[in-house]
């Protein structure tokens, strides 16, 4: 693409070259590509520096790769990453042992949400879920949000090709722009979603929660995230 032939000195500095090889599996707007054990993803200006922050926040609490460069330049943001070890959770072969699959995303679930995130500098998760939703739909979410909690450090979008792992060993988390302080019931319904979506059946989101634990389970607020995450 015509904007990728003008890399910022800077990314240039770490890339060497400018990439060729683009990234399809994702479902975000912005432009990916992989250059050797680096990520570049790039989109209009502004669009990625929340990713910029949540990339380097995740890095400290050890949930993901280190933030090589942010640039902002002609328009665009710049993010270059440091590659994650190990497979997308929704590879072949992981795949193939769908329970362990489910276990191990339970546990790497829970995990994630027992971090601790007092010192988070990210703003509510929650809100942004508001907001997509009002942007997909056209208006408001007109239900009662009330009884939504800022419980756990979420992802924001839940789904196997944002978990990386070796064997069943988590490795890493990816596309963090939505992540921050938030309801943990998010993070549930878009990772029960994916499981589904991925295996071709619901059957193994019980092991799912199995693994990740039926005590922090809340009906209600799992009902409203559902709906403001299917846009309903």
């Amino acid at each position: 693409m015509n904007h990728l032939l003008q890399l910022p000195a800077r990314i240039l500095a770490h890339t060497g070259a400018v990439p060729t090889d683009q990234e399809s599996i994702g479902r975000s707007g912005a432009d990916v590509f992989r250059i050797g054990d680096m990520y570049l993803k790039t989109a209009p200006e502004g669009t990625l520096l929340r990713s910029a922050q949540t990339q380097e926040y995740f890095h400290e609490k050890g949930l993901s790769s280190p933030l090589i460069d942010f640039v902002q330049e002609d328009g665009r943001d710049f993010l270059l990453v440091k590659a994650v070890p190990g497979r997308y959770a929704c590879s072949h072969d992981l795949m193939s042992e769908p329970d362990r699959l489910a276990r191990a995303l339970g546990e790497t679930v829970r995990m994630l949400h027992e971090t601790d995130c007092s010192d988070c500098p990210l703003s509510c998760a929650n809100e942004r879920a508001l907001i997509a939703y009002e942007k997909d739909a056209g208006e408001p979410y007109a239900g009662d949000v009330s009884p939504l909690r800022q419980d756990a450090l979420i992802h924001g979008d839940m789904c196997l090709p944002n978990i990386f792992f070796d064997g069943f060993r988590f490795t890493g988390f990816i596309d963090l722009g939505d992540a921050g302080p938030g309801d943990r019931h998010f993070d549930l319904y878009w990772a029960m979603w994916s499981l589904s979506y991925n295996l071709k059946t619901d059957r193994y989101n019980q092991q799912f929660m199995d693994a990740y634990g039926r005590d922090a389970f809340d009906e209600t607020r799992w009902q409203i995230c559902a709906a403001v995450s299917k846009g309903e």
